[in-house]
């Protein structure tokens, strides 16, 4: 088996246990069958994108940890820190690089078509 797998079922059972809530009622509560999450937490399935939002919705759990190990804060901690890097790097630049950084950033935001040379600009919704 494949200890991702098993270590996500771990996960979940331990947070379902610190819930004390039974498989069925867990099942129940998120709309699939008892025997779905004892496959999950046996580690023979990972559960699927519509279960994990329901499990995030139904019972507040960090899915970012749940499928991890990692919490939701380390993960925002290490977005700071690409963040921090990003600035340097913008800081360190030249005209032309920021101008460039600055393009590229706008472009991906709003994931659309640009003149080269312009900074978009956002769109309120008037």
């Amino acid at each position: 088996m494949d200890s991702h797998k098993i270590a996500i079922g771990q996960r979940l059972r331990m947070i379902r246990l610190r819930m004390g809530i039974s498989q069925n009622l867990f099942a129940r509560a998120l709309n699939t069958a008892p025997n779905h999450i004892c496959q999950i937490e046996r580690g023979r399935c990972v559960p699927g994108s519509r279960l994990l939002c329901l499990m995030r919705e139904q019972f507040g759990i960090d899915i970012t940890w749940l499928l991890s190990g990692h919490s939701a804060s380390t993960t925002s901690s290490l977005l700071k820190r690409e963040i921090a890097a990003l600035v340097a790097d913008y800081d360190r630049a030249d005209a032309n690089g920021k101008a460039f950084l600055i393009y590229t950033a706008s472009f991906l935001a709003e994931g659309k078509d640009q003149k080269p040379g312009t900074i978009p600009t956002k769109k309120t919704g008037r």
